[in-house]
């Protein structure tokens, strides 16, 4: 079967998308869980939570895009690194 030759590019293109849907995301639900809880807890005189959530987000976003770019390669591996 011949693959079309833009394939790949879209399938880049694809990739990098989701990487960066992924981590902006989970930053944002990690910044409003922190926004609402100190809003809910300190009634808006504290930020810690705020910033602890941000930074599991930013932590839980990476952690997904290092697993995804990991994954990937581990898939070219097996293939023997041939596109063809």
């Amino acid at each position: 079967m011949v693959k079309k030759r833009g394939s790949s590019a879209w399938r880049a293109l694809s990739l990098m998308t989701n990487l960066g849907i992924t981590l902006a995301a989970s930053v944002l639900i990690g910044y409003y869980i922190g926004y609402y809880l100190d809003k809910w807890i300190f009634h808006k005189t504290g930020y810690i939570m705020t910033m602890i959530f941000s930074l599991c987000g930013v932590a839980a976003g990476f952690r997904t895009v290092f697993r995804t770019l990991k994954s990937l390669d581990d898939d070219s591996e097996t293939d023997g690194g041939n596109k063809e």
